[in-house]
Formats: C-alpha cells, structure tokens, sequence
C-alpha cells in the first residue's frame, strides 16, 4: 500500500471577498507542499481542522483513527505560535496568534507522537514541536537576539538565505554531511529554551540561531526552521540545500514503522526510473 502522509491545514479565519466565501473560515495547503511530499511517490492528504466549539458537532473527531490511516504528519508553516502556550506574554501588543490553530495542531503531534510515528515540522512547525515538550520561543529575533542577522525579508521573501551548520553526531548531518549549506530563511522566531529530550541539530553560524532540532526519544520527530518544500525543484535559487534527502529520511522513517520499507524501496525505483 502506498504510504499515507499527513499535511496539517493552514486556517484563514476572515477571506477576502473575492475570494467567494466571505465570513467562512477556510483550511489550505500551500501547493509547492503537496507537490515536494508526492513527488516522492507517495499520497499526501490535508488532515482537516474541525472545531469542536460548534454546536451542531454530532460527535467528537477520531483523532486515534485518523492517526491509524496515516503513516506520518507533516506540520506547514504559518502564524505565530501564542505565547500562551509555553507560558509567556506577547513580546509586543498588535502581535497577531491564532490559538485555535495552536490546539489543533497541538491534538494532531499529540496523536502521531504517542503513536510513534514520524513527524516533520516547517518553520512554524518546527517551533510548535519545542513547544510541545515543555520549550519556550523567542519570539522576535532582530529585538530579542542580540547580534542576530537577518532571518526574514518580507520583500525578498523566499529569495532570502543563509548559511547553515549540522551538529556533530546530529541527523541532519548524517543525511546531508556537515559541511556549510544554503537554506532559505523566512521566520523572525526561533527556539528558546529547548523542550525535555530536545537537541539542536543545526543552526546559523554566524548568530547561533537555532535551525533544526529533532527529539532524541523517537525514531523521527525533527523540524527545520528553512522551508524545504520551497527548494524543491529549483526554487529559491541556485545553492540551496536539496530538500530530496530530508524528505526522503522521513519517508523511509514512516515506511519502516508501517512494516513496508521494501515497498517503499521499489516505489521510489519505479518513480526514479520513469524521470531518467
């Protein structure tokens, strides 16, 4: 059976007029997600956000069998994580949060990690990851880390990168070897205080600001600060760390808890040999 992953939903509570659902929320998936995951061979699927408030909910969403017809969940970038949640205040008043996409979220790690199954974060992600074992955030880099150098560029946008180091001994440098790489950078948070069983698995060499992390109790719980997914197929210029091998590390992670890695294998053979 081909494997199964997971993408969470971006949630855009007020759209645009135009866009021909006013006052309705609406759940999307960033299309260059869907296309880095797939192109691997694989089916990726948005795992919908269902809110529990309504009152018209029959009965409470099977977050364990969701969790069951899935092999790995991949987290998507997107707004702040509320300081809430680890216990902070907001570092400035017009922050803007969104805390129901927070506990959505934070269901969905909840119901992969307990069940021992693979999860990637990006950017966003990879903070909410932190968060989830007892970690705290920085909330803005250029005010709260000193000697920080840019992260994010709202013009520049994806176009903007920097070098990144692996950690000794870390994963990140067993897939891609520890010599500098060029990774984008589109976050102006990062981790703080590093979660229980958290380790730094790379950061920016220049201003130490942390850029992967991966949890030490599970076969595969990592996230990175860059987004891959834009690397993908030669987006964000020439340079830039290949997102192929992180993707596929994860994938070989949820194929070899699900029992299919030699599947699995011949799959990524077939797809292979139908580019070549």
């Amino acid at each position: 059976m081909t494997l199964r992953i997971g993408i969470s939903a971006r949630l855009l509570h007020n759209p645009a007029p135009g866009l021909g659902l006013p006052s309705k929320r609406m759940q999307f998936l960033e299309s260059g997600m869907a296309q880095w995951i797939m192109s691997h061979g694989v089916v990726a699927l948005m795992i919908p956000f269902i809110d529990e408030a309504l009152p018209r909910l029959y009965k409470r969403p099977p977050l364990h069998d969701l969790v069951d017809q899935l092999d790995g969940l991949v987290l998507q970038g997107g707004i702040d994580i509320s300081p809430a949640t680890y216990g902070e205040k907001p570092w400035q008043d017009k922050a803007e949060y969104d805390p129901l996409r927070d506990e959505y979220e934070l269901d969905l790690l909840r119901g992969f990690i307990d069940a021992d199954k693979p999860v990637l974060g990006i950017c966003r992600g990879c903070q909410l990851l932190n968060v989830y074992f007892g970690g705290t955030l920085i909330q803005d880099i250029p005010s709260q880390w000193p000697g920080a150098i840019r992260h994010v560029d709202t013009e520049r946008y994806d176009r903007l990168v920097h070098e990144v180091h692996f950690m000794p001994g870390s994963r990140l440098g067993a897939i891609y070897g520890h010599e500098p790489r060029r990774i984008t950078s589109i976050h102006h948070q990062c981790a703080g205080r590093l979660g229980k069983g958290v380790a730094l698995e790379a950061r920016s060499p220049i201003d130490l600001v942390p850029e992967g992390l991966r949890h030490t109790g599970h076969p595969f719980v990592m996230g990175v600060q860059w987004h891959p997914e834009f690397h993908f197929n030669g987006g964000a210029g020439d340079g830039v760390l290949d997102s192929g091998p992180l993707m596929m590390a994860f994938l070989k992670a949820a194929a070899r808890r699900a029992g299919r890695i030699r599947q699995f294998a011949d799959g990524v053979a077939r797809v292979r040999d139908r580019i070549l």
